[in-house]
C-alpha cells in the first residue's frame, strides 16, 4: 500500500537528487528541511512538521542571498498554515497525489503501443530516466521517472514528475506516450507502483492511465521583489 507519507518522502528525494544534479543543496533549519535549486532559481521547503520564525528566517535569508525568485513550503494538508501569511506567503496549488500499481499486463499493454514521438534517455542507472518529446525536429514535451534508492520498509515507489506538455501538442497522446515509456523503464528498474502529484486538470490523464487519488496538499509561496 502507497501511503502519503511514501509520497511525500519521494517527492523529498527527488528534489534532492535533482538539487545534487544541478549545483544546488539540501540543508535544515530548526526542523524545517530545505532544497535550493539553482536552475529554476527556488527555494523550498519539503514538509515540514511546524513552522517557526526559526525555521524561516535563515532560509529566507539564504534565499535572498542566491538571487531566489520562489520561495515554496510543501505542506501536509493537515499541517497549519501558522505564521506562513505574516511573511507574505500565499496559498498556491494544491497537489493531488495519485498512486497505481504496476505490473506485467498493463506494461506489456502500454509498450504495445510504441509512438515514435517519444525518447527515452536514462539519466542514472536504474533510477532517473528522462522521456522527451518531438514532433518532426521540435520538442514538445518532457517528464521525468525517479526511482529513489534504500526506500524504507523495501519498498519499491517511483514518481513520475515535472510532466509537461506544450500547448499546441495537447490531446494528441504525448502526455500517454510520456507516461508508457516511464512506467516501462521504471518496471524494468523494479519499480512495483508509480505514484505523482497532479493538478485537478491533469489528474483527469492520470485517471485514465489507472492512477487512483490517495489525498491531496498544500502549497504555500513567496515571491521576494527582483
Amino acid at each position: 500500500m502507497v501511503t502519503l507519507a511514501d509520497c511525500q518522502r519521494t517527492q523529498h528525494a527527488w528534489f534532492r537528487a535533482l538539487a545534487e544534479a544541478t549545483g544546488g543543496r539540501a540543508f535544515s533549519t530548526h526542523r524545517m528541511d530545505w532544497v535550493w535549486l539553482p536552475e529554476t532559481r527556488e527555494m523550498l521547503c519539503m514538509f515540514p512538521q511546524e513552522i517557526t520564525d526559526a525555521g524561516l528566517q535563515p532560509a529566507l535569508a539564504e534565499a535572498e542571498r542566491r538571487g531566489a525568485t520562489a520561495v515554496g513550503i510543501w505542506m501536509n494538508a493537515a499541517v497549519r498554515e501558522g505564521i506562513l501569511p505574516a511573511y507574505r506567503f500565499e496559498r498556491g496549488w494544491q497537489p493531488w497525489w495519485m498512486t497505481r500499481a504496476l505490473d506485467v499486463e498493463s506494461v506489456v499493454a502500454a509498450s504495445e503501443v510504441s509512438d515514435g514521438r517519444v525518447e527515452l534517455t536514462c539519466l542514472a542507472d536504474d533510477q532517473v530516466w528522462l522521456a522527451t518529446a518531438r514532433d518532426e525536429e521540435n520538442w514538445a514535451g518532457r517528464s521525468y521517472g525517479f526511482l529513489p534508492p534504500n526506500q524504507l520498509g523495501g519498498k519499491h515507489l517511483a514518481g513520475i514528475f515535472d510532466m509537461v506538455v506544450d500547448p499546441d501538442h495537447r490531446r494528441t497522446g504525448l502526455g500517454t506516450a510520456l507516461l508508457n515509456a516511464l512506467s516501462e523503464a521504471a518496471f524494468n528498474a523494479g519499480a512495483e507502483h508509480l505514484l505523482l502529484n497532479a493538478t485537478p486538470d491533469g489528474q483527469r490523464l492520470y485517471r485514465n492511465r489507472g492512477f487512483e487519488l490517495i489525498g491531496k496538499g498544500q502549497t504555500w509561496w513567496f515571491h521576494p521583489p527582483q
